[in-house]
C-alpha cells in the first residue's frame, strides 16, 4: 500500500501537468511533466529518510521503507535527465530576469549536485571490483542531498513556466517543497531528540559474533522482539549509527543485547575497542519481522547472523504453546552458531519448539529436501520465516515449491539498506 501511495502521489503531478503545460507543445511539455515528478519524487524520499515509524504498517517495515526510497531516487534521477536533456522551449511567465537567472543557477548547481551524490548512493561498489564508498563518506554525502533539494525547490518556484502560481501544478509543487524542506530539517535535528543513551555492561567475543549487552540510562527505546536499533558510540570510529537487530530486549530491567558480526569496518572497530562501561546511543525499534503474528505452523531458517530476531522471539513461545515452530541454524561450521547452548536448551524444555543447527563445512549446504525431512513442523502451509542470503531464501523456497512443498507465507526483511 506504501509504495502505491508514493507512486500515486508522483502520477498526479504527471496529470496536472497535462493543463497546466500541454499548450507548449508535446517536447516542452514532456520535460516539464518529468521535472514535475522528478521533484515530487525527491520531497517523497526527504521524507522517507525521516524514517517514519507510524507508515512502517502501511509499507511493512522500515527495511521496504528504505527500499521505497531508494526505488524513488532511481526514478527521481531518470525524470531529472529526461528534463536536462529535453529542453523546455516556450514564453513563460517570471518575475524578473535576475530570478530567472538566479533560479536557472541554482537548477544546475542541484542538477549536479543531486547526479552525483545520487549516483554515489546507488552504486556503493564499483561492479567487478572490491572498491567501496566507505560509509562513512557515503553517509555524510548523503545529507546534502537535501540542500540540493531545496536548490531544486529554488529553480522551480523562480525560473521561467507556462503556469501561474495559481496553476494546481504550481499548488501541488510549493507542498511538496515544503513537505521536503520540513523533512530536510527534521532530519538534521531528529536524531539528537530520539536517540536514547545506553551503558554497556557485558561484552562477549565469540568466534563468529560480538554479543554487546547494555543498561538504558534514563528512558529506554521502545522496542519489540524482532525490531532492530541504529546504534552508535561516542568511540572514535563507532560515531555513525548503524542498523543491527535486537537479540535480547527486557524492558524490566531497560537491558537490551546485540550480536554483531564483524564483517567490515565498523563492525571490527565495535569488537576491537567498544569497552564496558561505554556509552551507546540507539534509537529504534523499527521492523516488522514480528512472528507473534504469524499462523500456528512456523519453520524459522536463519543463515549465519540472521539468527539474531530468533534469539528476540523465542521466549515468546512459552506464553503461546499452541504455536509450533522448528527453527533450523545453518552455518559453515559449528564454531559460528550463536547462542547455540541456549537454543538447545529451549528446544528440550519447550514441547512446541525444536532447534536444529546445519553446518554446511560437515552436511553439505542446507536444501529444501533436508529441511523437509528434519523438521518437526511440515513446511508445507506453515509460515516460513527466514533471515540470512537471499540466495538462499530463494533457492530453498523454489525447491519446497517444486517438491510440492510449498509454505504458506514467506516472511523475510530487506536489509540491503544495512
Amino acid at each position: 500500500m506504501g509504495q502505491f501511495l508514493m507512486a500515486a502521489a508522483v502520477l498526479v503531478a504527471f496529470f496536472l501537468s497535462v493543463p497546466a503545460a500541454s499548450h507548449t507543445g508535446l517536447a516542452t511539455w514532456a520535460s516539464i511533466a518529468a521535472a514535475s515528478m522528478s521533484f515530487v519524487a525527491m520531497a517523497l524520499n526527504q521524507f522517507l529518510a525521516t524514517r517514519p515509524r507510524y507508515l512502517e504498517g502501511l509499507f511493512g517495515g522500515l527495511d521496504r521503507i528504505y527500499h521505497t526510497h531508494r526505488q524513488l531516487g532511481i526514478a527521481a534521477l531518470v525524470l531529472f535527465l529526461i528534463h536536462y536533456i529535453v529542453t523546455p522551449n516556450f514564453k513563460g511567465l517570471v518575475l524578473t530576469s535576475g530570478l530567472n537567472e538566479m533560479a536557472g543557477t541554482a537548477g544546475e548547481i542541484g542538477f549536479y549536485g543531486l547526479v552525483v551524490l545520487a549516483g554515489i548512493s546507488l552504486v556503493k561498489r564499483l561492479p567487478k571490483t572490491r572498491i567501496e564508498v566507505p560509509y562513512n563518506l557515503w553517509r555524510q554525502s548523503h545529507r546534502f542531498i537535501g540542500f540540493f533539494f531545496i536548490l531544486i525547490a529554488v529553480h522551480l518556484n523562480f525560473i521561467k513556466r507556462p503556469f501561474d502560481g495559481t496553476a494546481l501544478l504550481a499548488v501541488y509543487l510549493n507542498i511538496f517543497a515544503a513537505i521536503g524542506v520540513i523533512s530536510f530539517i527534521v532530519t538534521q535535528i531528529r536524531p539528537f531528540i530520539a536517540r536514547k543513551r545506553y551503558q554497556v555492561s557485558d561484552i562477549i567475543a565469540l568466534p563468529s559474533a560480538t554479543l554487546v549487552t547494555a543498561r538504558a540510562v534514563g528512558r529506554p527505546i521502545a522496542a519489540r522482539p524482532g525490531h532492530f536499533a541504529f546504534l552508535k558510540s561516542d568511540r572514535s570510529g563507532l560515531g555513525e549509527p548503524h542498523p543491527f537487530t535486537i537479540a535480547r530486549h527486557d524492558p524490566a530491567t531497560s537491558s537490551i543485547s546485540f550480536a554483531i558480526k564483524p564483517l567490515g569496518d565498523f563492525t571490527r572497530r565495535l569488537r576491537d575497542t567498544l569497552q564496558v562501561g561505554d556509552i551507546l546511543h540507539l534509537e529504534g525499534g523499527y521492523g516488522r519481522f514480528e512472528v507473534h503474528k504469524g499462523s500456528q505452523s512456523q519453520v524459522w531458517l536463519a543463515g549465519g547472523i540472521g539468527i539474531t530476531p530468533f534469539l528476540a522471539q523465542v521466549e515468546t513461545l512459552r506464553a503461546t504453546p499452541d504455536k509450533k515452530v522448528h527453527l533450523f541454524h545453518s552455518v559453515r561450521s559449528e564454531v559460528e552458531a550463536v547462542q547455540r547452548d541456549y537454543l538447545e536448551g529451549l528446544s528440550a524444555s519447550l514441547p512446541n519448539f525444536t532447534f536444529t543447527l546445519h553446518a554446511s563445512k560437515t552436511n553439505g549446504r542446507l536444501g529444501a529436501a533436508q529441511l523437509i525431512e528434519k523438521s518437526q513442523v511440515p513446511p508445507k502451509g506453515a509460515d516460513f520465516w527466514f533471515c540470512g542470503p537471499e540466495a538462499m531464501r530463494l533457492a530453498i523456497v523454489k525447491d519446497l515449491k517444486l517438491s510440492g512443498n510449498a509454505p504458506g507465507k514467506v516472511k523475510f526483511e530487506k536489509f540491503e539498506f544495512r
